[in-house]
């Protein structure tokens, strides 16, 4: 008996060894792949194991929360973000225009000016090619159209004149005045008197409260024929 005693006392330790490991990698498998935990044993073993369940299950389902959030609250704010990009884009585009636009009308007004100071001198060629260039500046403006016709006018360009005349109507104002009456003048020279009648009745038509001046500029192109 005596001689087995501590192969029997050396059976038991590690025996108890093997109990403890065994415990030990129960707790690491929990850790390790969230695999659920063995019964407990202990009133201890218990309490920390399903302290530990509780929190694992919190901390999914708040994840899964957040993604919810962040699948509907982040297209609205990326809707918002982008709407206001573009607005801000649209605001820029228009500034740049404008000023772009102001840039140019100054630039025309003066090409227009020195055109203007050249006719009075009789320089209409000069006067011609000062408002070609505030036609490239500003496409719209009936004024430089209708100088620039009365320059061919007196050059006896009558093509050219009527060709200004017509795109003032055609595309800026349908009532303009001075180009009905330049394309009278120019019909006038050319002696088709058809077409200087339609324009003089189409210049009485669109401008009704003009009558004694029109009829005073046709006067004055008559006497000059």
């Amino acid at each position: 008996m005596e001689g087995t005693k501590p192969n029997d006392d050396f059976a038991d330790f590690e025996s108890t060894l093997q109990k403890i490991e065994e415990i030990l990698n129960n707790k690491d498998t929990l850790g390790d792949d969230g695999a659920a935990p063995p019964k407990a044993k202990t009133a201890e073993d218990f309490e920390n194991l399903d302290v530990d369940k509780v929190r694992l299950t919190v901390r999914e389902d708040r994840t899964l929360i957040n993604k919810r959030d962040e699948k509907t609250r982040k297209p609205g704010i990326e809707n918002a973000v982008d709407q206001q990009s573009f607005m801000e884009e649209v605001e820029r585009d228009a500034n740049d225009r404008a000023q772009s636009r102001a840039k140019r009308e100054h630039e025309a007004e003066l090409q227009r000016c020195q055109g203007n100071e050249a006719f009075r001198n009789g320089s209409y060629e000069k006067a011609i090619l000062h408002y070609n260039k505030a036609v490239e500046r500003i496409k719209d403006s009936a004024i430089t159209y209708n100088n620039r016709a009365l320059c061919y006018i007196r050059l006896r360009n009558y093509k050219r004149a009527l060709d200004d005349c017509q795109y003032v109507l055609d595309k800026l104002q349908e009532t303009n005045l001075r180009a009905w009456l330049y394309k009278a003048t120019a019909y006038k020279r050319l002696k088709d008197v058809d077409k200087f009648e339609e324009c003089v009745a189409k210049a009485r038509q669109h401008n009704p409260q003009q009558l004694a001046y029109i009829d005073k500029y046709i006067g004055q192109i008559s006497g000059d024929v």
